[in-house]
């Protein structure tokens, strides 16, 4: 049986006493509400919370270090493999509509100085799987490339806001995994990870089709060139592909978000059939055909159409966006 919170995912509030729905709304009226993953510092002594990714035996909660209160949780020994050494919350997380709601992932990382080397050997990544009514995996949304460490015996934040969840989601678990590019001994620690979800910022809400930067600290810019292959400081690998409705659809909305050349040839489906019931639309591309292989630099067409099922009515858009190449 699959665990969940009682929070319930795309609206209402199950199980819940009117004092702590009356602290939610508080909440939301501020910047942040109430972090989504149990024992996210670890202060229990154990992974309540958590499940092991890799071999279990070295993945162990710590008093040894820690950012805030008494524990942390300690990667032994890291292996080449981010497999190696890993947490995923045991639980499906029931998350707030996807519509109205947004999300930050954030932890704190530490590598100790235990055999020297270089703390850029040690590589971390914190992202969210996100998941349908049904536990159907959508995609995965953070830092899903390994982040290196800068500097040894330092707690190092890492962050990522903004984030929608795909169209859909009802669940979502937080992934956090270590490796060292070279085989140092050193450990890793983590503390203090989060899951915050609070009010959708208003550039995500704009009616249209947009196309932002992923890059942290610059996600409300609207850009028109990004950098996959080879990205220059300050610009986005990625591009983020915005698109709303003014109104959710009643049942069922078949989706499709399609990129083509300058010649009009098809080279990336990113959706394409997809029911879905949001009026709210968020995807990241990456600048990859269908093979997975970067694209060259030029100018590609995105086409997203949104066809009503209980109407007939479709929506269709249209936008240029460029690839560019560090010189």
């Amino acid at each position: 049986m699959r665990a969940v919170k009682n929070y319930k995912g795309n609206g209402g509030f199950r199980g819940l006493c009117p004092l702590t729905i009356l602290i939610l709304f508080f909440c939301a009226g501020i910047a942040y509400c109430a972090n989504l993953q149990t024992n996210s510092g670890f202060e229990t002594g154990d992974l309540t919370g958590w499940g092991a990714v890799g071999t279990e035996s070295s993945i162990l909660v710590s008093n040894s270090q820690s950012y805030k209160g008494v524990y942390s949780l300690r990667f032994k020994d890291p292996t080449s493999a981010f497999s190696g050494r890993g947490i995923e919350s045991s639980d499906y997380i029931a998350i707030p509509s996807p519509d109205d709601w947004a999300f930050s992932i954030g932890a704190y990382f530490y590598v100790s100085n235990d055999a020297g080397g270089s703390p850029s050997d040690s590589e971390v990544r914190i992202y969210v799987k996100w998941f349908d009514s049904s536990y159907q995996e959508l995609g995965e949304t953070g830092y899903v490339e390994g982040q290196k460490l800068k500097s040894f015996d330092t707690w190092q934040p890492l962050s990522v806001s903004s984030i929608s969840a795909p169209a859909g989601s009802s669940y979502a678990k937080v992934v956090v995994d270590v490796r060292e590019n070279v085989n140092n001994n050193n450990d890793i620690y983590v503390d203090e990870v989060t899951l915050d979800y609070f009010p959708m910022p208003a550039f995500l809400k704009t009616t249209g089709l947009k196309t932002f930067s992923t890059l942290q600290g610059h996600e409300n810019e609207q850009i028109k060139v990004f950098f996959p292959r080879s990205t220059p400081d300050g610009c986005s690998k990625e591009v983020r592909i915005v698109f709303n409705l003014e109104k959710a659809p009643t049942t069922e909305a078949k989706i499709k978000l399609e990129i083509y050349d300058s010649m009009g040839r098809l080279v990336r489906t990113i959706v394409r059939g997809s029911l879905l019931s949001s009026k709210h639309y968020d995807y990241i591309w990456d600048g990859r055909d269908n093979e997975q292989r970067f694209l060259p630099m030029g100018m590609y067409i995105i086409f997203l159409e949104i066809a009503d099922q209980d109407t007939g009515g479709v929506v269709r858009k249209q936008k240029v966006v460029a690839i560019g190449k560090k010189l």
